[in-house]
């Protein structure tokens, strides 16, 4: 079961192949790239017996049709749309057999922004330093270096492995392979964030701002970075510092005020203060916020966004444990 396997009949504005992302490259320029929501590209492949780094579509929230040329078996995971077979409602978390020919679309909205497309053997994609996630400004990796678009042909990477072939089995049967998986909450607006390191460039009633106050994603965002609008900031110091390290979760602080929150496709260094960074374990929650979704920042300590970074690690890990010893079985 390799070759050609999803036509695309329609697609929307936005929507590439990505893995786990780009590792190594930061000192040369080169951005992560990668899943927004790593959570649930990681949930899509685990699912379906793949590697954990096999590359997943990331369908931005926007009309989507695609045509399945042979028989697979697939895991939608993530928000925004809700996949659709014959006008049927197809489940979310778990996998799910797909016949040849068949019509998958997506139209109907759902909380979140981005979901997740998994295929069992993984997307043949292209390769660009080592990862196969799709970099939009160097035109390199995933699907030819770009995003998708109508009468696209995707392949399967690698032939199904026993485990997969077993599972292919029991879905075409007719049977099902419900799992115990609590999607994320996409509708919270609280997301955390520790101090940055230029935190104390705000004046004080700008601190109580940031921390308390409700922001809204700006249509001026995109995969490398979220602006929000809301109350202007102000500091105490000039809003500007030499060009230095900057990360996915970074909150920078503009030179009028607003925030920008560096997001997969971020750069490698920068020149605004940054005033906060928002946990590893609610960049996925942020990433499913569309523009004109508000959020509320909250501070915590940095033994705090360790300690949810580890729990939310083993969590992530007996899950993957728990699905091998399901389909070993």
């Amino acid at each position: 079961m390799v070759g050609q396997i999803i036509h695309i009949e329609q697609c929307g504005f936005l929507t590439t192949l990505q893995d786990a992302g780009r590792k190594g490259f930061l000192q040369y320029g080169v951005s992560k790239s990668g899943a927004m929501d790593l959570r649930s590209a990681f949930y899509a492949n685990c699912l379906l017996g793949n590697d954990e780094h096999e590359a997943v579509l990331e369908i931005t929230q926007s009309p989507h049709r695609f045509l399945f040329l042979q028989d697979a078996i697939v895991a939608f995971t993530g928000g925004g749309l809700q996949p659709q077979l014959n006008n049927q409602p197809t489940p979310l978390y778990q996998p799910v057999f797909i016949p040849a020919d068949a019509m998958i679309e997506f139209r109907q909205q759902i909380p979140g922004f981005r979901l997740y497309m998994a295929v069992a053997g993984g997307f043949k994609t292209d390769e660009f330093l080592h990862s196969y996630s799709t970099n939009l400004l160097v035109k390199a990796g995933g699907h030819h270096g770009r995003a998708l678009k109508k009468e696209d042909l995707l392949q399967i990477k690698t032939p199904l492995t026993a485990v997969q072939k077993n599972i292919f089995a029991v879905l075409k049967s007719g049977a099902k392979i419900e799992l115990n998986i609590q999607p994320p909450a996409f509708t919270t607006n609280t997301i955390r964030v520790i101090h940055g390191l230029e935190w104390n460039y705000l004046n004080d009633s700008s601190k109580e701002i940031a921390a308390d106050a409700k922001f809204k994603v700006s249509p001026q965002s995109n995969r490398m970075g979220y602006r929000l609008n809301g109350t202007a900031l102000e500091t105490v110091q000039s809003c500007e510092i030499i060009s230095s390290a900057v990360t996915q979760g970074t909150v920078q602080l503009t030179a009028s005020g607003e925030m920008i929150v560096l997001m997969a496709d971020a750069q490698t260094v920068g020149g605004y203060p940054r005033i906060a960074q928002v946990c590893s374990v609610d960049l996925p929650v942020l990433a499913q916020k569309k523009p004109g979704d508000e959020i509320q920042f909250q501070l915590i300590s940095l033994r705090e966004a360790e300690e949810l970074y580890l729990r939310d690690f083993e969590q992530l890990n007996t899950i993957k444990q728990t699905l091998q010893q399901l389909y070993a079985g």
